[in-house]
C-alpha cells in the first residue's frame, strides 16, 4: 500500500558558484572577472577554495606575449593557497575538507577543455604529489610563494634529465658533499627554492645575485654570494671554484648574458660541463663545450622525483626547515587585484613575490 503523503526526495548538493580571472584572447591587454565552472575532484586529486594567489613570469610571459597557450577565453595561475573543500576517495586518508593547503596549479593542463587546475579562480582542482598542508601559524600569503618555485627549481636540479643530484633527505639536513653548485638568479622565487634545496641535500651552494640581496641568499644558505654587476664576476668566481668539485650550475633568471658566463665559469674551474636553465630553447645557446639543458625537458609533477620533492616539502613546513622566500608582497584582495599584481610583475620587482589575497 502506498502512502498518502509526499516521499522527500534527497536533493544533491549543489556544486558552488566559481568565479575566475579570464583572459578573453591572447595577449589580451586585461583580465575580465567571470564566472566559470566548478569541477569536481578525479583520482588523486581535491578541491580547494582559494584564500590566496602569486604572480609569476609565467603569467606575464603568457598574457603580454602570447606564449604558451593557444586555446582562449584562458584562466592564468601557478601559485595557490586555500581551504580543502572536497576530496576524491583516493585521497580521503591524507586530506580532509578543512585543511590547509598549498599546490602547483596549471594552466597548461585541463579537464574536458575546462581550466580547472588554473590558480586565478575561487575553485581550484588540485593534483597530488604537488600539494602540501600549511602548518598552523603560516599565513596563506606566506606560504604561497612557494609552490611554482619548488617545482621549477626541483626540475632542474634534480630531475634525471637535468642536473640529476641528490635530492633533499626527509630526515634532516644532509652531511656536506664537498659538491659545489653554482646558482645564478639565487635571490628569484625559483632561485631561492633552488638555494634552500641544494643545500639542505647537503651542495655548497654559490649564489649570484644583486648586491642588496646578498644577505638574503646567504640566510637561505649559500655559503657565499656574488654581486651580479661586477665587472670581474666570472674570474672572481672562477678563482673561487677552482679546486672545488663543481657539480654543474642552476641558471634561475632568463638571462642570456647570464649562460654566457655559466659557460665560461665551467670551462674555467674544470667542473662539470652541465647548465639547468628556465629559458625555453637556452640548450642551444651553450659555448664553451657546456651543455645546457632546461628544466621542460622534465615532468616533474609525474616522475618519482617530484614525489619526493612534494613529501620533504610538506615536512620541512613542518619541522621549519624551510623560508618563505621570497618575501610576498600584497597587492590587494580579490580576483580584481591579479591583473595590477601582473602588471607590476611585468615591470620588475627584486627578491620579493607578488601576492593577491582571495
Amino acid at each position: 500500500m502506498q502512502p498518502s503523503y509526499p516521499i522527500p526526495i534527497k536533493q544533491a548538493a549543489m556544486p558552488p558558484n566559481n568565479s575566475a580571472s579570464w583572459l578573453m584572447a591572447k595577449q589580451a591587454p586585461n583580465s575580465v572577472i567571470d564566472v566559470a565552472p566548478y569541477t569536481t575532484p578525479s583520482a588523486n586529486e581535491l578541491v580547494i577554495k582559494t584564500k590566496a594567489v602569486a604572480v609569476n613570469p609565467a603569467d606575464v610571459g603568457i598574457q603580454k606575449l602570447g606564449v604558451l597557450l593557444n586555446d582562449y577565453p584562458a584562466i592564468l595561475g601557478c601559485d595557490v593557497a586555500g581551504e580543502v573543500v572536497e576530496v576524491h576517495p583516493t585521497l580521503a586518508e591524507v586530506y580532509t575538507p578543512g585543511d590547509r593547503v598549498i599546490g602547483a596549479a596549471s594552466p597548461l593542463d585541463r579537464k574536458d577543455g575546462k581550466y580547472c587546475y588554473s590558480a586565478f579562480q575561487e575553485y581550484v582542482v588540485l593534483k597530488v604529489p604537488s600539494i602540501a598542508k600549511i602548518p598552523n601559524g603560516v599565513a596563506y600569503e606566506d606560504a604561497v610563494v612557494l609552490p611554482l618555485g619548488i617545482n621549477t627549481a626541483a626540475s632542474c636540479l634534480f630531475a634525471e634529465k637535468t642536473l640529476g643530484l641528490e635530492v633533499p633527505s626527509i630526515h634532516g639536513v644532509r652531511s656536506p658533499r664537498g659538491k659545489a653548485l653554482l646558482i645564478w638568479g639565487a635571490s628569484s622565487s625559483v632561485g631561492a627554492c633552488g638555494v634552500q634545496m641544494a643545500t639542505r641535500a647537503g651542495y655548497e651552494v654559490v649564489g649570484v645575485a644583486s648586491k642588496r640581496n646578498h644577505e638574503m641568499v646567504k640566510g637561505l644558505g649559500a655559503s657565499v654570494c656574488f654581486d651580479q654587476s661586477d665587472p670581474t664576476l666570472v674570474d672572481d668566481i672562477a678563482t673561487y671554484l677552482s679546486g672545488k668539485e663543481v657539480v654543474g650550475a642552476y641558471g634561475a633568471i632568463a638571462s642570456d648574458s647570464a649562460l654566457n658566463a655559466m659557460c665560461e665559469i665551467l670551462d674555467r674551474c674544470g667542473g662539470r660541463k652541465l647548465v639547468a636553465s628556465v629559458i625555453p630553447g637556452a640548450e642551444q645557446k651553450s659555448t664553451k663545450g657546456v651543455q645546457i639543458v632546461t628544466n621542460f625537458a622534465s615532468d616533474i609533477g609525474n616522475s618519482e622525483v617530484g614525489k619526493a620533492i612534494w613529501q620533504w616539502l610538506t615536512i620541512a613546513m613542518e619541522e621549519d626547515w624551510i623560508k618563505y622566500m621570497p618575501r610576498s608582497e600584497i597587492v590587494g584582495k580579490g580576483l580584481e587585484r591579479i591583473q595590477e599584481a601582473i602588471d607590476l610583475l611585468a615591470e620588475g620587482v627584486s627578491a620579493k613575490k607578488l601576492v593577491v589575497s582571495i
